[in-house]
Order: C-alpha cells, then sequence, then structure tokens
C-alpha cells in the first residue's frame, strides 16, 4: 500500500512532526489566545491544528471551512454544520434544532450510520446580524466543554458583498468570548492581512500571527525515508533534494511526488533521481485535463507569461531574460497577464515573487516545450 497522504488532512503517523510550531499552537490554544494561521495552501495548516488540538484530550474542535463561500447564506450554513458535525450526537443536533427553529431547520439520519444532519430552509435569505445567534450559541457550549474554533481560509469572507459587516459582528461577538482560542487560517496572506493588519477593518490587531512555512528539510527527509522503508525501499538524498526543489517544498505536494515515485519503484529498490521522469509522467496523466482547462482559460500573452516564469522563474518578470523567453516587451502587458493568472488561481505572488499554484503544471509546461 502506497504510504504517502495527500490533499487530506493527515493524522498519527503520516503527519511530519512541526515540533516548535507545535508547541508554539498549544501554548497559544491554552492561554485562549486568538491565533491568525498564516501559510500557502497545502502547507499543511489544517493538519498542524487537528495534531496539536487531538494532543489535548479535554478539548473540542469546532472545525469551520469558509473557502469559496459567496453570501451571507453560506457562512451560516457552513457554521451550523460544522456544530453539528463536531460531536456528531442526535443531543447536540436536537439542541441547534430546538435554538434555531426560526430558521425552520430539517434534521435528517444517514440511513447506514445514523449520523445526524441538519439542513435550512433554502428559501431563506439571512442577514449579517443573524450570525449573532450561531456565536452565541459556541459561546454557550464553550462552558460545557473547553472549545477551540478554527475559520479555514477565513481570507475568502472578503468574497461577501456584507464582508465589513459580517467581520464586525463575529469581532462583536469573538472579543468577549475570552475563553475560547480562535484560529483565523488563511492561505492568501494579502487578504488575511487586508482583515488583521489594517487599522480599518474590525480584527486590526485582534489575533497573534503564527506562520506556517515549508517543513524542515532534515527532519522531512527522515520522515519521508521511513515511510519509503515500509516497503524495503532506499533513498537517495539527492532524490529527496530533487523533490523538494519540484514541489517548491509544500508538503502536500512532495508527498504527492513521493507518491508517485513509490507506485513507479518495486519493493527493495534503491531509488535514486533518475526515476523523477517516470513518476513526473504518472502526475502530469492524471492532472492533464486540469493543465488543458487551465491553458482554455488563458490567452496568448497570459500563456507566454506562464511558461517564462516555468522556465526563468517569477523574481524578475520584467527581466531581460523573461522578456526574451516571453517576446513581450511592455511592462504595463506582463503585469496585466500576472494579475490575470493570480485572478484564475493558476499562480500566487508570495515575498516579491511569482509561484505556482500547482507546481506539477509549471514543471509540465517545460516538459511539453510550450
Amino acid at each position: 500500500m502506497n504510504p504517502f497522504k495527500y490533499g487530506q488532512v493527515v493524522f498519527d503517523e503520516d503527519f511530519c512532526p512541526r515540533p516548535i510550531l507545535e508547541k508554539e499552537l498549544r501554548n497559544y490554544i491554552t492561554s485562549a489566545q486568538n491565533v491568525l494561521l498564516k501559510g500557502e495552501r497545502r502547507i499543511g495548516k489544517t493538519s498542524l491544528i487537528y495534531k496539536t488540538i487531538r494532543s489535548r484530550d479535554k478539548l473540542r474542535l469546532l472545525y469551520i471551512d469558509i473557502m469559496e463561500i459567496k453570501t451571507v447564506d453560506d457562512i451560516y450554513r457552513r457554521i451550523i454544520k460544522a456544530i453539528v458535525s463536531m460531536e456528531q450526537k442526535s443531543g447536540l443536533v436536537e439542541k441547534v434544532f430546538k435554538s434555531f427553529a426560526h430558521l425552520k431547520p430539517t434534521m435528517t439520519f444517514d440511513p447506514l450510520t445514523g449520523t445526524p444532519s441538519l439542513s435550512l430552509d433554502a428559501a431563506l435569505r439571512l442577514k449579517p446580524d443573524s450570525i449573532e445567534g450561531l456565536m452565541d450559541f459556541i459561546h454557550s457550549e464553550s462552558k460545557r466543554k473547553k472549545l477551540v474554533v478554527v475559520f479555514d481560509e477565513f481570507q475568502d469572507i472578503l468574497n461577501l458583498k456584507e464582508a465589513s459587516v459580517v467581520l464586525a459582528v463575529l469581532r462583536s461577538k469573538v472579543q468577549f468570548h475570552t475563553e475560547i482560542p480562535y484560529i483565523f487560517a488563511g492561505s492568501v496572506r494579502k487578504k488575511m492581512d487586508e482583515i488583521f493588519n489594517y487599522p480599518d477593518s474590525a480584527f486590526f490587531k485582534s489575533a497573534i500571527t503564527v506562520s506556517v512555512g515549508a517543513l524542515d528539510r532534515e527532519i522531512f527527509s527522515e520522515f519521508l525515508r521511513g515511510k519509503f522503508l515500509q516497503g524495503k525501499r532506499t533513498v537517495s538524498q539527492s532524490l529527496l533534494d530533487k523533490i523538494f526543489e519540484i514541489a517548491q517544498d509544500i508538503p502536500g505536494d512532495v508527498q504527492q511526488l513521493c507518491g508517485a515515485v513509490w507506485e513507479t519503484t518495486s519493493y527493495r529498490d534503491n531509488i535514486t533521481d533518475s526515476i523523477i521522469p517516470a513518476a513526473l509522467e504518472l502526475i502530469y496523466s492524471r492532472e492533464l485535463k486540469g493543465y488543458e482547462a487551465s491553458l482554455c482559460q488563458v490567452t496568448g500573452q497570459q500563456l507566454r507569461c506562464l511558461v517564462g516564469l516555468a522556465r526563468v522563474g517569477g523574481k524578475s518578470p520584467l527581466s531581460s531574460e523573461f522578456i526574451k523567453v516571453t517576446g513581450i516587451s511592455q511592462p504595463a502587458s506582463v503585469k496585466r497577464a500576472l494579475n490575470r493568472l493570480i485572478q484564475l488561481k493558476i499562480i500566487y505572488r508570495y515575498q516579491k515573487e511569482y509561484k505556482f499554484i500547482n507546481p506539477f503544471f509549471k514543471s509540465w509546461l517545460i516538459y511539453k516545450n510550450f
């Protein structure tokens, strides 16, 4: 069985230790300090949160994923869903059912597992102040057993037309929940800064910042070697270094490439970096439709910019080398193309460098010689 896990929250032996970050986050949770947790997608923020909280027996986790919300209804329903999923006990569902009877909830049970779920009248159109009741409910639940509340992809709250009002409502409640540690996790640093670092935001300086970056390569290398040894496979450090480079040190992408290496090798193999092309081809074959969908969204000029980023890198998109590769001489044209590629979520900007959200799409562009 392939031991490498990616694209999901990992636990126990599948979690590569982050001792310093785990201790820091654990201390903040213990002192009920609100935390702004920043890091790129697939860097391991959610797994870090779960690992830290699961190590404390007396804590409950209320995990609210608000990725891609578009309306106030969306965030309200996500919070309701999270509350019901927290313990998956019918008693809690019934309590929610009674507390929000005015919203005409419907309670159902999974026919196979008996797990309760609750849905609201689809015709309802909620206002920002409707969230106040949910926050009060969360506060009351925390008195029964200590609670940690996580809002994941919190920057997507800015998608709402009423974003400033919703943030104000949330802040008006959170500031009085002094015994509840709130963790606001986000993967778009610019937007998270807008929420927490702009003076006119309701959440200005309301949480302490913890940054989640790449795993320590020495620790991660030892972890990955242990996984390969489950199949009596040995790996060279040069292979692992190449994997880190291609995957841009993103843990989820590193494990994906390691998983492809596993599938293209055999029991007791001594694996070197010569296997990389075959492993990448396996990934390309699985992700081809996604690559083609991305290409369908871009113009010729935007594609040339992507190829330039893939070949030259994203630190100097106005350099003579970049211009030579793309054939685009006007800085304004390059800037427009890059901004559009960010909007399409094909690339992102981090520390003044443009990077591919999917590093394998980057290597595929070079492989196909675009």
